[in-house]
Order: structure tokens, then C-alpha cells, then sequence
């Protein structure tokens, strides 16, 4: 089902473009793609199946909605309930929003450092055919820390705290 798209201006193009979100592309595409996969004999994870459904059911109220009444003038609004998907555009960025405040109210007040790890391209497809190395890249990139923190601060015997978020899609992180 294609669906009508909204507009917007591109400065660079300096005209009005078609606007497209993820979940219309996933509803338009989806199941091409996945008839596209099989045909190559590839498969997808089961994971990746059901997240791509919550996507393209979020917010549609065949999924349920709220109903909320006006007790004085009766008119109604109906809110679709939303898939709650980190991986949904939508849900997503509040849960990742929500996260992030979670974290700061936790942290003390000092100084701190992003550090981020990344798998080298020749190795991904390892990590791709078993996700249970992910939990060693983790713990190796603690040791890391760790090690890199003592080596700079023997005499002060700090111990870093750390935040560890897996980022898994994008080839590149880019």
C-alpha cells in the first residue's frame, strides 16, 4: 500500500521534496525485501522479523488505541498505541531520550569521556553468525579501560566507571 507522502524543502535542491519515513519505507518495501532474501537463500533473523512488524504496526489502531472523552462537551480522541521498539523511529528516540536522562541523574558530577569501540570490517561477519561475541567485545573493551586507566593513574588507584551501549546497525556507524 502506497501512502500519501508529505513534503518538505530542500535547501541544498532549493525545492520542495517528498518526505518518507522508516516505517513507510519498511510498509512499502518490506515485504519485497524479504521475498528478495529467500530468493538469494538468505534468512533473517527472527528478531529482526518481529521488530520490522512492530514498526510497521506502530501507532495504527487496528493494534488498539486509548480513548479519551471530554465529560463536558463529549468529544472524543482516540491515541493508537505505539510498539515501544527501540529500533522504531518513533519509539525509539523516546526510549533513547528517556534513557539518557535516566543515565545523567546517575552520574557524578565529573569529568567525562566518550570512547567509542568499533568491529573492524574484515571481522563482522563473525560477529553477524554469532552474536554471543558481542559480550566479548564488551568485556574486552572494559579491560581496555581499565588497563589504560591504571596505567595513567598508578598512584591515584582510580577505578573508571563505564556505560556500555551496543549500536548495531550501520555498516560504519555513520
Amino acid at each position: 500500500m502506497i501512502t500519501e507522502r508529505k513534503y518538505r524543502y530542500d535547501a541544498t535542491a532549493n525545492k520542495m521534496v517528498k518526505s518518507y519515513t522508516i516505517k513507510e519505507i519498511f510498509r512499502d518495501n518490506w515485504d519485497d525485501f524479504v521475498y528478495e532474501m529467500e530468493k538469494q537463500g538468505k534468512t533473517i533473523r527472527p528478531t529482526i522479523m518481529e521488530e520490522v512488524a512492530k514498526i510497521i504496526g506502530c501507532q495504527d489502531p487496528i493494534n488498539g488505541f486509548a480513548l479519551y472523552s471530554c465529560p463536558d462537551c463529549h468529544i472524543q480522541k482516540r491515541v493508537p498505541f505505539t510498539c515501544k521498539s527501540r529500533f522504531c523511529n518513533t519509539c525509539g528516540a523516546k526510549y533513547s531520550k528517556d534513557r539518557a536522562l535516566a543515565m545523567t541523574k546517575t552520574l557524578l558530577k565529573a569529568p567525562h569521556r566518550h570512547v567509542v569501540f568499533t568491529i573492524p570490517e574484515t571481522l563482522r561477519p563473525y560477529f553477524q553468525k554469532d552474536r554471543s561475541l558481542l559480550n566479548i567485545l564488551f568485556e574486552a573493551a572494559a579491560e581496555t579501560i581499565e588497563y589504560r586507566f591504571y596505567i595513567t593513574n598508578k598512584s591515584e588507584k582510580y577505578v573508571p566507571g563505564m556505560i556500555s551501549t551496543l549500536h548495531t546497525f550501520g555498516r560504519d556507524l555513520k
